[in-house]
């Protein structure tokens, strides 16, 4: 049994129902019920696998579309820093901006009353 430090969710608790415990000893011939019940259990969790699967699946699709959209932004951004270099842009030089032409507008300022 896993220590209290090494469990990681309410799953990984050991309890009577999540490891099949009845609380009174078996009943004479209910083999078959017992035999239906574990049949249930294994149908559901073979559809939890399936459902699993399928997850897994769009996440990797949606991974490999962001990874696309993230090469092309990160291409398109690469090729703008080129053109801007290329051009003689004042600040892509170091050289200083004429003093008319502020790269950030001025802050509007207004009063506010309390």
């Amino acid at each position: 049994m896993k220590s209290v430090t090494e469990t990681k969710s309410l799953g990984d608790i050991r309890t009577a129902a999540s490891h099949h415990i009845a609380s009174k000893p078996p009943l004479k011939g209910s083999t078959y019920l017992d035999v239906y019940l574990l049949d249930k259990e294994r149908q559901r969790l073979e559809k939890e696998l399936s459902g699993l699967e399928v997850r897994g699946k769009r996440i990797r699709e949606r991974l490999g579309e962001i990874r696309k959209d993230m090469d092309m932004l990160k291409q398109k951004a690469e090729e703008a820093e080129q053109e801007r270099l290329s051009d003689g842009h004042p600040t892509a030089t170091g050289g200083k901006q004429p003093a008319g032409q502020n790269s950030q507008r001025p802050w509007k300022k207004m009063t506010v009353d309390y």
